[in-house]
C-alpha cells in the first residue's frame, strides 16, 4: 500500500543525480532541440526520481465513507451484514503510464461479515486484496491479508429511546509484495544532450526485483447517539498502519530511511437530522500523518474536511438513497504543500426487494479538482466504488442512522444507533 516509493538509492547519488538532470532539462527547454517523445520520456524520468528522494507514502481514498476498512480496521462487520465492496482509483491520468489501469492507479477489493457473541458482543470478520500501479508497470505493490473487529455490548441509560454508545476495536495483518523492472528505468549517466537517452547506466541494478515484507494494523472506534434520541450521530476512530514499520528498500539497503513510516489516522464523523428523517447533514474530518506523530516536521500531512448531505425523500424508503459530499483535502509533504484539491463525491444507495431485510446495494464516484501544487495540469483524479451488503437471518430491519445499514436484533442489538421496531 505504498504510493510515493522508497530511497533506491543513498541520498547523495539522488542529489548527485537530481544535480545532473535540472540543468539538462532546462537546457532541452530553452532550446528545443530534443525531440517531443523524449521529453516525455525526461519528464517521467523527473517524476520517479522525486518520487524516490521522498519518503514512503500510502495510497489515498476521496470516499471515506466507502473505503472505511482501508483506514481503520475497526469498521470489520460495522454494516452488521456481508458485505462485498470494491474500489478503484486512478490519480494524474496524463502521466505517462498504463493506460490501463492507469498510470497511477489503486484498486482493491473487501469482504467483511460478523459472528454473533454471548451478551451482546458480535465479532467482525474480513479479507481483502489491493494493488497500486505506477508508472508503466515500473512500480507494483500487491496487498492481500484478513481484518478482524470486536464490537462491544451497547452502552444505554434507563428510559433511553436507543443506545448511546458502542465501542468497537480492530486489527488488520497483511502481506505485501512490491515489485520492479529495473530495465524500464533511465539514469542520468544515459543522459545526451544531443541525442536524448542512449548508453546503458552504471547503476548495477539490472531485471526485476520483488520485496515481500507482512505487516499489521490496529484500530479504534466510538459511536454515539447522542442522548438516545436519534437525532444527532457521532463517530470518532483512531487507527495507526504500519505497526511493524517494514523495510522496504529495493536495493537492499538496511538504512533507517528505507523503513516504512507508521501512519496516524484520526477520524470524526456526525449527522443531524434536519428536515423529520428526510435530510441529514454533518461534516466528515479525516487527518492522516505519515511519519512521526510527536514531531511538528513529520513526512506527510494529509486533512480532509467537508461536508456530507444525506438526502431521504420518502421517510418511507428503507435506506438514505442519495448522498452528496463536498470536502477539501490540503497535502504537506516534508514541510511543504503538495497538491490540494476540491473533492466532490455522489452516492446512490438501493435496496433489492421490497422486504425489511433485503439486501442494499450502493454505487459511489467522486472526482478531485486539484487547485494547489501542480494544479489541473495532473487532471485530478477519478474514483469509484460499488458494493452490496446481504442482510442476516434475523435482523431488525434497517438502520436509522444514515451512515450504518442493518440493525442487530433482539438482546443482540449491537448497533449502537437501533433500537427494535415496534
Amino acid at each position: 500500500m505504498v504510493k510515493t516509493k522508497e530511497l533506491c538509492k543513498p541520498a547523495n547519488r539522488l542529489s548527485k543525480e537530481l544535480s545532473l538532470i535540472l540543468p539538462w532539462l532546462d537546457y532541452m527547454r530553452n532550446t528545443k532541440t530534443i525531440p517531443i517523445f523524449t521529453a516525455k520520456r525526461i519528464g517521467f524520468l523527473f517524476l520517479i526520481l522525486f518520487s524516490l528522494i521522498g519518503k514512503a507514502q500510502d495510497a489515498t481514498y476521496s470516499q471515506f465513507n466507502l473505503n472505511q476498512l482501508y483506514y481503520n480496521p475497526a469498521y470489520t462487520g460495522y454494516q452488521y451484514g456481508y458485505q462485498f465492496s470494491a474500489t478503484y482509483r486512478t490519480l494524474w491520468p496524463n502521466v505517462r503510464g498504463k493506460k490501463l489501469p492507469g498510470p497511477l492507479s489503486t484498486y482493491h477489493a473487501w469482504f467483511d461479515g460478523f459472528v454473533n457473541l454471548p451478551r451482546g458482543m458480535y465479532l467482525g470478520l474480513g479479507a481483502f486484496a489491493m494493488q497500486d500501479v505506477e508508472g508503466e508497470g515500473f512500480l507494483t505493490t500487491t496487498s492481500a491479508g484478513v481484518s478482524f473487529a470486536a464490537h462491544f455490548p451497547k452502552i444505554q441509560a434507563v428510559g433511553d429511546e436507543s443506545p448511546r454508545i458502542k465501542i468497537s476495536l480492530g486489527a488488520k495483518v497483511y502481506f505485501n509484495s512490491i515489485s520492479i523492472d529495473w530495465d524500464r528505468l533511465v539514469f542520468t549517466d544515459q543522459l545526451n544532450i544531443d541525442y536524448g537517452i542512449t548508453g546503458s547506466s552504471a547503476f548495477g541494478h539490472t531485471g526485476s526485483f520483488r520485496k515481500n515484507y507482512p505487516d499489521f494494523d490496529i484500530g479504534l472506534l466510538l459511536l454515539n447517539n447522542f442522548m438516545g434520541k436519534d437525532k444527532w450521530y457521532n463517530e470518532f476512530g483512531f487507527s495507526v498502519a504500519h505497526i511493524l514499520s517494514p523495510s522496504i528498500s529495493l536495493t537492499g539497503s538496511t538504512e533507517d530511511r528505507t523503513r516504512l513510516p507508521q501512519k496516524f489516522i484520526v477520524s470524526y464523523r456526525s449527522t443531524v437530522n434536519l428536515v423529520g428523517g428526510k435530510l441529514f447533514v454533518g461534516p466528515t474530518i479525516l487527518f492522516e500523518n505519515q511519519g512521526s506523530f510527536f514531531r511538528k516536521q513529520g513526512d506527510f500531512y494529509e486533512l480532509n474536511a467537508g461536508l456530507d448531505f444525506f438526502v431521504r425523500p420518502s421517510t418511507k424508503s428503507y435506506v438514505v438513497p442519495l448522498t452528496v459530499s463536498v470536502m477539501n483535502r490540503l497535502s504537506i509533504v516534508q514541510g511543504k504543500i503538495n497538491t490540494s484539491a476540491i473533492i466532490l463525491g455522489i452516492t446512490h444507495k438501493g435496496v433489492f426487494g421490497k422486504k425489511s431485510n433485503s439486501p442494499v446495494y450502493y454505487v459511489g464516484a467522486a472526482v478531485d479538482f486539484p487547485y494547489m501544487g501542480l494544479g489541473m495540469q495532473s487532471a485530478g483524479a477519478y474514483e469509484l466504488s460499488i458494493g452490496i451488503i446481504i442482510p442476516p437471518k434475523h435482523t431488525n430491519g434497517y438502520s436509522k442512522c444514515p451512515m450504518g445499514t442493518f440493525d442487530h436484533s433482539g438482546y443482540f442489538n449491537s448497533n449502537p444507533f437501533m433500537r427494535r421496531k415496534k
